[in-house]
């Protein structure tokens, strides 16, 4: 999920409670005996924590995390290897054991990375983990050339939410659908009742240059209260005309069922393209939700965001472009799937107002939740 690379980013997990507000006042929370009292000490991954990573998942998602790499321990050790992760954990003084874990992810050598990952087992919740451990990874990410991080938290409880809020993050969007429905948050909320949406979320690590955003005029209004909101200086310019040829490029996510479609550069053939794209992730790659991102320094935006709503795309977020490190662009979602958008929990004002609005799209273009 708008991440450098597609809008499936990795969800946040369940935090502490103490000092950055979590998820203990949460129902089932007492299922778990909390461990002795005791000192941690939050450091950088090293090879052999990777069991000790897994034990912390399982511990809080059983089998249902999706994505099964944080499951093999030689795949988080050479994630962390390559600096695709940058991972930290938290460990008991008392006993080694990985009580908490978190990370960022990059997806290539830009200056955005996706943030998430981010577990505290149960027995060690209320001990300000989550927040120390939020601290020293993005002095780790400035470190090594970060300069903003994107997240995802879940909106089939507000916990997370209420977490990041203090923990500096703005909220930019809302993806519809984007987990799988098979997502088990173990001692909160269980299984989930459908499809997980989330929030999109953004955190600049060091203050933000300007951005030039052409933005579609219908969606203007909404696009400058949320760079109000993340505290971007944004420069509005009107639109170039299109002309040549159109270039997109495709991506999928199997086990979480979503696809990407990214348009590079707007030409007349662009709108076809995109409507066969979205048919071939909807029949042959069986994809529950479609996103679309279109660049705000690209022509075209206006014309190709219309033309998408046509045929059942609506607004989803604005977040970093793919196309060019340290650009922005609008991101349209597409339902091939059923949503109730009563199950959602929804926090902060801000939010709200984003749902309401993702809520509006929804109902304008007529999606129905079943291509076609």
């Amino acid at each position: 999920m708008l991440s450098r690379k597609r809008l499936n980013g990795m969800v946040k997990s369940m935090a502490d409670k103490k000092g950055t507000g979590g998820p203990n006042d949460m129902p089932g929370m007492g299922n778990t005996a909390p461990a002795p009292d005791e000192t941690y000490t939050i450091r950088r991954f090293r090879p052999n924590d990777a069991p000790g990573v897994t034990q912390c998942v399982r511990e809080t998602y059983g089998e249902s995390y999706p994505g099964g790499y944080l499951y093999d321990p030689p795949q988080i050790i050479e994630r962390n290897s390559t600096g695709r992760l940058i991972s930290v954990v938290a460990v008991s003084d008392a006993t080694g054991e990985i009580a908490g874990y978190g990370a960022v992810e990059r997806y290539d050598s830009g200056t955005t990375a996706e943030s998430g990952q981010d577990i505290v087992a149960p027995a060690h919740r209320g001990r300000s983990l989550m927040g120390r451990m939020v601290a020293f990874l993005d002095e780790e990410a400035i470190r090594v050339g970060l300069r903003r991080l994107m997240g995802h938290p879940v909106t089939s409880h507000t916990a997370t939410q209420i977490i990041t809020e203090r923990q500096g993050w703005k909220i930019c969007g809302l993806a519809l659908g984007s987990m799988p429905d098979t997502l088990d948050f173990k001692n909160i909320t269980g299984v989930v009742a459908q499809r997980e949406s989330c929030l999109v979320a953004t955190k600049f690590l060091v203050p933000p240059g300007p951005v030039i955003v052409c933005a579609p005029s219908h969606h203007r209004g909404m696009i400058e209260r949320i760079y109000a909101e993340i505290e971007r200086p944004a420069v509005f310019q009107a639109f170039s005309p299109i002309s040549g040829h159109g270039e997109i490029a495709v991506s999928t996510n199997p086990s979480w069922g979503t696809g990407d479609i990214h348009v590079r550069r707007a030409g007349p053939d662009t709108p076809a393209a995109i409507n066969k794209c979205l048919t071939d992730l909807c029949t042959k790659g069986s994809c529950a939700v479609v996103y679309l991102e279109l660049p705000f320094d690209r022509a075209g935006a206006d014309e190709i965001c219309r033309t998408a709503e046509d045929i059942g795309f609506f607004f989803a977020a604005v977040g970093p472009s793919s196309v060019a490190d340290g650009m922005d662009s609008l991101y349209l979602q597409y339902l091939n799937t059923e949503l109730n958008l009563s199950y959602i929990q929804i926090a902060a004002p801000f939010a709200k107002q984003i749902f309401e609005y993702v809520a509006k799209e929804r109902k304008r273009v007529g999606a129905t939740g079943h291509y076609g």
